[in-house]
């Protein structure tokens, strides 16, 4: 059995750029989380634990015929804490901010939306009675 260096050191690339995606994905799930309530909340927790499950086991296929090791699993792990320590505090403001323009444009569109349904209940009062079936 021959100890392929250059393959390992590709497969610790990755998991390490597993490790980053998986940071980055945590933070675009954190403002939804935030100011969604509980049931967003617990929502965006499944959604991540399944997407990293999902990652992982993918990366377990393509590497080493199946079998993870400890190592990669450490070297991913590795490369979401560089992420949440280094990169994630410029990130996440940008996604606050986005998540924060998205909410807004969607309740002024709620707001637009009623008043349009106002107005139709005005312009067509009696438009109710024409499909209901009298006796």
């Amino acid at each position: 059995m021959e100890i392929r260096v250059g393959e390992q050191a590709l497969e610790l690339a990755l998991a390490l750029a597993i490790g980053i995606a998986l940071g980055l994905i945590y933070d675009l799930l954190r403002p939804p989380r935030r100011h969604g309530g509980k049931l967003l909340a617990a929502a965006t927790d499944c959604i991540f634990a399944l997407v990293s499950a999902f990652g992982l086991f993918l990366f377990a296929m393509r590497a080493e015929s199946g079998s993870l090791g400890t190592w990669e699993l450490v070297a991913a792990l590795l490369g979401f804490l560089v992420y949440m320590h280094a990169i994630s505090c410029r990130v996440l403001p940008v996604l606050e901010k986005i998540f924060q323009l998205i909410g807004k444009s969607a309740a002024q569109m709620g707001r637009n939306v009623k008043k349009v349904q106002d107005l139709l209940k005005k312009l067509f009062p009696k438009i109710r009675e024409c499909f209901k079936i009298k006796n």
